[in-house]
């Protein structure tokens, strides 16, 4: 089977019982698009279109990437357009420069090929516009395809050498407060209570937040507001060919 074809027919029934509470959409929209208006938006893994929806009330103009046939079946619903395709291995079917604003939500650690995904999202977003794009805590014991692209630090790395510029950084919820111990410790119930790790966890995130720092591990979930500044840029890949192909001078 092709990646598209394993990719569609795994997540075909995703939406089937149901979708996501919308209190963490709207969050996004308040935190992060709060004047977002009259835009051309596309949201990569829409779901049953409940962002979407949220967006068109502020008569912006929505279109959605989904994997899921129930999902897209849902956003038909609610007259939201939608495309079943798996954005990791297919085109996205827009002309360069398309959107304005491009999110997409705990879905980038979903992809066979993250680093297609995004190259294909920074041609479709127009220069300097904005990609909102979340993905969980490893520590929260989310089953990653790339655990180690999903920790904090490197996923940072990865957006940024892409040509992504990270503005902001924002927590949703706190990490499972055992996640703080080592984890030799955490099966330990006096260590893991709320008195012990709890205080422990807002001590350690406070410290970190008065040394100036983002104390990612203590958060469920990170939201990322990144800014589109790599579309002249070589590509990663464009750098590792030209690196490491024989002849190539010594780094």
């Amino acid at each position: 089977m092709r990646p598209d074809e394993i990719a569609l027919q795994e997540h075909h029934d995703y939406y089937s019982s149901g979708g996501y509470d919308e209190d963490r959409l709207r969050w996004t929209v308040e935190t992060f698009l709060p004047d977002c208006r009259g835009k051309r938006v596309l949201e990569i893994g829409c779901g049953d279109g409940k962002l979407l929806a949220l967006l068109r009330e502020k008569e912006n103009e929505v279109q959605g990437i989904e994997a899921s046939a129930t999902g897209v079946k849902k956003c038909a619903e609610k007259g939201i357009a939608a495309r079943c395709m798996d954005v990791s291995s297919q085109p996205l079917p827009f002309p360069d420069d398309q959107f304005d604003v491009v999110v997409s939500l705990e879905t980038i650690e979903h992809l066979m090929n993250p680093y297609y995904a995004l190259l294909q999202i920074q041609r479709v977003l127009k220069e300097n516009a904005v990609l909102i794009c979340s993905v969980p805590n490893p520590a929260t014991g989310h089953p990653y395809l790339y655990p180690g692209l999903f920790s904090f630090p490197n996923f940072s790395k990865f957006l940024t050498q892409l040509g992504w510029r990270i503005e902001t950084v924002r927590p949703w919820q706190w990490a499972p407060r055992e996640s703080i111990l080592p984890t030799r410790l955490r099966g330990n119930s006096l260590l893991g209570s709320r008195y012990v790790a709890g205080m422990l966890r807002r001590a350690i995130e406070k410290i970190w937040r008065m040394t100036g720092n983002f104390p990612w591990f203590c958060y469920w979930l990170w939201t990322f507001k990144c800014v589109n500044c790599g579309k002249n840029i070589p590509t990663i890949l464009e750098k590792q060919v030209r690196a490491t192909k024989p002849g190539s001078p010594p780094q």
